[in-house]
């Protein structure tokens, strides 16, 4: 997927309801997600003085993505606050941005760490195999990149390989261990690879869209490979589906190869939705490959049949017509854990075994604008439990 910077969208207004966590929907979220959480260790942080040496660290990401700019910008926050990086004020990053590499190269020559080097020419985007393949050769030099940021699941899975040994701290990956990123939620099962977890992410959020609307027949449309299952987290869907009792009702999209494939991959994919419309209940739309601003026009099938959808990926996509999905209210808690991740591995603790898992408290995204197309009438009390509302003028 290619998604685009949220402040494109024409005609969505959001609201913010932080706090509020009242209603049907609110309780399911409540009762599934009980509060911030961050299975982190308790012993202090490690401070500047405690590192040795300089760390030379690189960056690598999927594709461009607002949760990935934003996941890096906090954990870059973090580590000013924790007096890591000097002063970044005039960093340029701003909420909803997909662009990392301006912030990066701004780093490289803005940031005044006693211990971190952010090497001008270690930021790689839209990673591809080939592109991969070069990186991890790259990483195989001795004395130049020390640790790598990485961020979603096709990066993670390119570079959580045996065929380096240079630290890499995956973030925003859908399921690192369906993905082989790690092993375990307590063994990354490498003692160079290390990932963000939060294992019953997607189960909260098909027992939330099933406790709203109590579908009998869900359907799902993914790219039936591999790495394709891993992005899709299809695991935990069929997991919930045995374990809440509802049907899948599945199609298959080839993932596009190049950008050149990428009119075919809209073609099956429309074909997908427009079966699933017919043939399904609800619809819970998976990551895909599609750019963010396509996405109002391919989601029409579910709008003009009345279909409620739930958008794996957020509230960039409920923005531009999805029904509901799951909204952050900020990324202080990731940047935090991910910061103290950093900091503990540059100080010399193993990475093998430092805490993967964290989640913080969401709350749900609204579109009503949809749900009044598809004749559905959000409750009250969920719409003051969400921490944002769009389609409303």
């Amino acid at each position: 997927m290619n998604p685009q910077s949220s402040s494109d969208a024409s005609g969505a207004a959001a609201m913010t309801r932080r706090g509020w966590m009242a209603g049907a929907a609110a309780a399911g979220l409540g009762v599934l997600c009980p509060s911030a959480t961050a299975l982190a260790a308790t012993r202090p942080l490690p401070s500047v003085r405690d590192v040795p040496r300089r760390w030379r660290i690189g960056y690598a990401e999927s594709m461009p993505y607002g949760n990935y700019a934003a996941t890096l910008a906090a954990i870059l926050g973090e580590l000013e606050r924790m007096g890591w990086t000097g002063g970044l004020s005039g960093m340029p990053h701003r909420p909803g941005q997909t662009d990392t590499a301006t912030l990066w190269s701004w780093l490289a020559t803005h940031a005044d760490s006693p211990v971190l080097d952010f090497v001008a020419d270690a930021h790689a985007t839209n990673l591809t195999s080939d592109g991969a393949a070069a990186l991890v050769m790259r990483l195989q030099e001795p004395s130049d990149i020390d640790l790598m940021i990485v961020m979603g699941t096709v990066a993670g899975i390119a570079l959580a390989t045996d065929a380096h040994r240079v630290p890499v701290l995956a973030f925003s990956c859908t399921n690192p261990i369906a993905a082989g990123i790690v092993a375990a939620e307590t063994d990354t099962g490498r003692d160079h690879v290390w990932a963000h977890l939060d294992p019953r992410r997607f189960q909260r959020q098909l027992s939330i869209f099933h406790k709203t609307f109590q579908f009998r027949r869900l359907g799902i449309a993914y790219d039936d490979s591999p790495t394709g299952r891993a992005i899709a987290s299809l695991p935990d869907i069929e997991a919930t589906a045995e374990r809440i009792g509802f049907e899948l009702v599945e199609r298959h999209v080839r993932a596009p190869i190049d950008h050149l494939d990428q009119y075919r991959y809209e073609v099956d994919l429309t074909a997908a939705w427009e079966a699933l419309s017919r043939e399904a209940d609800a619809v819970y739309i998976t990551y895909g490959r599609w750019p963010l601003d396509r996405f109002s026009s391919l989601v029409r099938p579910f709008l003009k049949r009345r279909i409620p959808t739930f958008s794996q990926l957020g509230p960039e996509e409920v923005e531009r017509g999805a029904l509901m999905s799951i909204a952050r209210a900020d990324m202080a808690g990731i940047g935090h854990f991910g910061a103290a991740t950093l900091a503990r591995v540059m100080a010399g603790e193993p990475l093998r075994h430092l805490p993967q898992v964290y989640f913080d408290t969401p709350s749900i995204a609204w579109n009503a604008a949809t749900a009044a197309a598809i004749g559905y009438r959000i409750p009250f009390p969920a719409l003051l439990a969400a921490d944002s509302l769009h389609g409303v003028l």
